[in-house]
Order: structure tokens, then C-alpha cells, then sequence
């Protein structure tokens, strides 16, 4: 939500419209020109019957403000379907709409789910919509994730999911209930020559933790990154242990090298992602493995 705070009207229906061209194609996707938008409660529209409008309440207003505004914008646009009922026949074609969105930054309260309901049972049949009327919802960019990636990309905004620290009681409680992956992780850092090896296992555990967070965050708000950056793992992991056939090294230079090259593979990502997140995938990734697997490979005896 943080980049949104940054916008404005004009600002947040640029982003909404390469987010919404992005996620739906050229082919299915068109935007109104400028000078018409609003003119008949229409922002963009697509080819399988869904209309878009976007709105940008300031983010200062209280709640009851906030909602009260987002159902006046929901009021006044609802009625333009109907008022110009032949001019937007004539601009939809042959496109039937079952759909009216609106897609603001953040849906702060359930009355707006409730009002849109309440809305949708008012809106006359139309020349243009489906034979079971048009559905009324509103929407966040969270509902377009590939789109919002993209979209954010011109704005300049960087991925940042924070994460929960992890404290050593919590460490201690992962040990009992997670036993196969310590073992895993004691058995394989037990060949690292280390002076304090429970420091560097505790070490582990928390960014064994703090990476599954993460991911899980990332698999569900931005899956294309989360694809992305796993599939970095997965080739870092297997390129190394390529190259360990051939060049033997200690296992902590192995995993350092490694860690590294976890760094710099996800910098390359094309949407930014923070210099926080970046290190805990990059470790955390490791960690995983270590745990999790059960064979040694690149640092084998």
C-alpha cells in the first residue's frame, strides 16, 4: 500500500490502466479516450464483458469519509450506465457487459462489499448487459497481481515485504517440532570446521523461518516473482554443484560463492526488489536446502 500513498487521481488511473492492458492484452482491452472518461461511467472496458472505473480517495479521510466518498463515486457512475444507455450500446458493440468494477487503492471497510450489493440490485436491465443483469464489486490492484508488477515498474516502486524477527525461544521450538530438518542442518554444518556451531545453526533456523514467510507472501501477492526467484534457486544450486565435480573448495567458501551468486541473480529481476528481501531469499534459500535435503551434494566429504 505504501507506493500508493504517493498518488494522485491522475497518477493512480495511469497505473490502473497499464495495470488492467497489461493483465488483460491489447486484444481484449480498451481505454476510453481521456477527454470521454466519465463522461458515461466508463474508464476502460474488455472484451468479455467487464467495465472499469477507477477512483483515488485521499488517503487522509477517516473511515466513515472514505466510505462515504467511494459510495458516492459507486452512486454517480452506476446511474450514468443507464442515463447514456445508447451512446455506450454504440461504443461496446457487440460486447455484452456482465461487470461493472470500480478499483480503488484499498477497500478499507465490508459496508463498501454491502452497498455494491445493494447497488447492483438497482441497476435496470440494459441493452448491453448479459440477460442475469450487471454484478456491481469493487477492486484493489492485489486482485491483478501480474498487471501490478508490471504497472509498477514505470513508477518506479520496489517489492518490500517485512518480515517478523525471529527470536531464539521460537528457534528452540522449530528444533522439537521440525527434528528431520535440524538433523539435516547439524549433520552438514558439522563439516564447516566452525568454533561455534550452534550460533551458526540458530542462524540458519532463523532464515530457514524468515524465507518460507517470505515466500509465502510473495507466492500469494506476486506469483510471477515468486516463480521467478525460486527458479534462480533451483539453477544457482545446480550450477554450483556442477562446477564441485571438478574444482573441490571448503564448504563454507561453497556455500559463500553461492550465497553470492543468490545475490546477484535476483538484482537482475527486472521489477526492483529491496536490498532486505533480496538477503533474505539469498540465505534464507540456502537454508531452506540445507534443511531439506537430504544429501550432501556440494558439500560432501
Amino acid at each position: 500500500m505504501n507506493f500508493k500513498l504517493k498518488m494522485n487521481g491522475a497518477l493512480w488511473e495511469s497505473f490502473c490502466e497499464r495495470m488492467l492492458r497489461h493483465e488483460f492484452t491489447w486484444k481484449n482491452f480498451t481505454s476510453v479516450p481521456h477527454h470521454d472518461r466519465g463522461d458515461h461511467g466508463i474508464e476502460f472496458f474488455t472484451n468479455c464483458g467487464v467495465i472499469f472505473q477507477c477512483y483515488y480517495p485521499d488517503p487522509s479521510y477517516s473511515m466513515d469519509e472514505y466510505r462515504r466518498h467511494v459510495q458516492k463515486k459507486i452512486n454517480e457512475d452506476l446511474k450514468k450506465l443507464s442515463k447514456h444507455e445508447s451512446e455506450i450500446e454504440k461504443m461496446l458493440g457487440d460486447i455484452k457487459i456482465s461487470c461493472w468494477v470500480l478499483v480503488i487503492p484499498e477497500v478499507r471497510t465490508k459496508e463498501l462489499l454491502k452497498y455494491c450489493k445493494s447497488k447492483e440490485k438497482q441497476i435496470p436491465q440494459l441493452s448491453y448487459s448479459i440477460p442475469k443483469g450487471i454484478s456491481v464489486k469493487i477492486e484493489t490492484d492485489d486482485s491483478f497481481p501480474s498487471g501490478s508488477i508490471f504497472s509498477r515498474r514505470y513508477i518506479g516502486e520496489e517489492i518490500n515485504i517485512d518480515i517478523s524477527d525471529i527470536n531464539t525461544e521460537i528457534t528452540e521450538i522449530w528444533k522439537s517440532q521440525n527434528s528431520t530438518f535440524f538433523d539435516n542442518i547439524c549433520r552438514k554444518t558439522n563439516k564447516f570446521s566452525e568454533s561455534d556451531l550452534e550460533r551458526l545453526r540458530t542462524s540458519l533456523i532463523r532464515q530457514y523461518m524468515q524465507v518460507e514467510e517470505l515466500m509465502d507472501a510473495y507466492r500469494d501477492q506476486f506469483p510471477d516473482l515468486y516463480t521467478e526467484v525460486t527458479s534462480i534457486a533451483i539453477v544457482n544450486l545446480e550450477a554450483l554443484k556442477n562446477e564441485s565435480l571438478f574444482v573441490r573448495d571448503e564448504p563454507k567458501n561453497i556455500l559463500m560463492s553461492l550465497l553470492q551468486k543468490n545475490r546477484d541473480s535476483i538484482k537482475t529481476i527486472e521489477q526492483s526488489i529491496s536490498n532486505n528481501n533480496i538477503e533474505i531469499f539469498s540465505s534464507g534459500l540456502i537454508a531452506r536446502w540445507l534443511a531439506e535435503c537430504k544429501m550432501d551434494f556440494i558439500i560432501n566429504e
